[in-house]
């Protein structure tokens, strides 16, 4: 049993931990905390299994008092940084007067109030928000949306969706029926994932889908609008009510400034609703208040979560465009209704978190920020990881907080390593950077998005802790032609 700390009302919060309580919560954790995207056989391993208990900044402390730069912010999230008292008084004031009320009925005060500074803040006319969950809820309700978005506009045969392969934007059915990225929508998931439509290549110039070794980001192949197109003319433009992209994709996939643009003039001549998935981009990460102003485009509905409130607590949320919002109130009848209900969107205590989470972004000039230290991050890892390092195959990034280190055997084929997140050399690596105090995941690729109060210290620290884990690894697990 863990001894409570009469102090506090949350009990479980103390200093420090005994050996005997730390290994009582390793196995009350292993028998009844259902770990995402673990298996039991690492959680086991020695030193498998960590409980952090603590967050300051750009630190977390595990119940050892181990201390860790938290490279991957929580899980691309935390925006403001861990540790935000202001945070939790506006929660706590909110919640000694009112903590929820039926979101089907009534709305809030902070609920009216960060819908409000979502509109002042989004691109285009984007200015209304329906409030949800989390980033695939915020999916799933885009999706449906744009469907009766059609319908009511005379146009119930457009009710497909185009999306971009090695893409993923969310766990639920419908999100992953427009996800192509891992094994959570596909093999045995196939069947739960009903979303009609189909996917088209996006630009990622590193493992361009075309074949070509020879360009980037400033002299792609522009095949991929070219292949919405052939794609729209193949399905029937009729038959299509949305478009569905993130900014950027891990950092790596780095589009260039034609791509969009492009994008949204298709979208435009095929009366495609432009749906931007901004889960991850949106609120700084990219050095902008949201990923789509990197590219001048304005998109028609925009998906947000992690960053709204930097995980203070859950969130997601759709922005719509005046068009649309305008469709739904000019509709008579039951359909003028968006036919869709969450029992936590709007949440009042969530709406007063996310609000004071914007108000510390514009006060600390953190998106600012997040361009001017994401820059000097990307600059570093050039210099010293991709200069000295074989297994460094390509450094995206640049753009905001948010770089992407493809980690290959043979840089010159691109050849991975075997074994994939759950093989030998991504557990090794892993565990490494942990032992050195690098909160975060390698394996073929290693993902840095800390919090957007990151210093050009901290980004040296980050660095040398990277630096020396290459060079032991690659001692461990040699490249090829080395």
């Amino acid at each position: 049993m863990v001894n409570p700390n009469p102090d506090n009302n949350a009990w479980w919060i103390k200093d420090s931990y005994s050996r005997e309580e730390i290994d009582q919560l390793v196995k009350w954790g292993l028998e009844h905390f259902w770990m995402q995207s673990h298996q039991m056989a690492d959680l086991v391993a020695p030193g498998g299994y960590n409980i952090m208990v603590k967050g300051d900044d750009c630190y977390i402390y595990d119940i050892e008092g181990k201390k860790y730069i938290d490279a991957m912010g929580g899980l691309l999230l935390k925006n403001i940084g861990h540790n935000r008292p202001e945070v939790a008084d506006a929660v706590a004031e909110q919640m000694k007067t009112l903590a929820y009320s039926n979101s089907g009925s009534y709305s809030t005060i902070p609920g009216i109030l960060l819908s409000k500074k979502i509109a002042e803040l989004a691109p285009g006319d984007l200015n209304r928000t329906f409030f949800v969950g989390g980033g695939s809820e915020a999916v799933e309700t885009a999706l449906k949306m744009a469907r009766q978005y059609q319908f009511i506009s005379g146009k119930p045969m457009k009710s497909k969706f185009i999306w971009r392969r090695g893409q993923y934007h969310g766990s639920s059915s419908g999100a992953m029926g427009v996800s192509t990225s891992g094994n959570r929508g596909g093999g045995m998931f196939a069947t739960m994932a009903h979303t009609a439509g189909v996917s088209v290549d996006a630009p990622y110039c590193y493992q361009c889908p075309w074949g070509y070794t020879d360009r980037s980001n400033k002299n792609c192949c522009m095949q991929s609008p070219t292949a919405l197109q052939n794609v729209i003319k193949a399905e029937g433009a009729g038959t299509i009510a949305a478009f569905i992209a993130t900014p950027i994709t891990n950092a790596s996939q780095i589009p260039p400034d034609e791509y969009f643009p492009a994008i949204r003039q298709i979208c435009d001549d095929n009366d495609i609703l432009f749906i931007a998935d901004e889960i991850i981009c949106g609120f700084g990460r990219l050095g902008t208040w949201f990923g789509m102003q990197r590219f001048g485009v304005d998109p028609d509905m925009m998906t947000m979560a992690k960053g709204l409130s930097s995980g203070e607590l859950p969130i997601g949320a759709v922005a719509a465009s005046k068009k649309v919002a305008e469709a739904f109130d000019s509709t008579e009848g039951e359909n003028g209704a968006f036919h869709h209900g969450v029992t936590f969107g709007g949440h009042a205590a969530v709406m007063a978190a996310a609000l004071k989470n914007i108000e510390i972004l514009e006060r600390e000039n953190l998106v600012e920020n997040s361009a001017t230290v994401g820059r000097y991050l990307y600059d570093r890892s050039m210099a010293v990881l991709q200069e000295n390092h074989p297994s460094v195959g390509y450094v995206g990034g640049g753009l905001g907080l948010w770089l992407n280190l493809e980690m290959v055997k043979n840089r010159e084929t691109k050849e991975r390593y075997p074994g994939g997140p759950q093989g030998a050399y991504a557990r090794r690596f892993t565990e490494k950077l942990r032992e050195y105090g690098l909160a975060t995941r390698a394996g073929d690729s290693i993902n840095l998005s800390p919090p957007l109060t990151m210093t050009k210290e901290i980004v040296d620290d980050m660095i040398e802790i990277l630096d020396r884990s290459m060079s032991e690894m690659e001692t461990e697990f040699p490249p090829d032609n080395v």
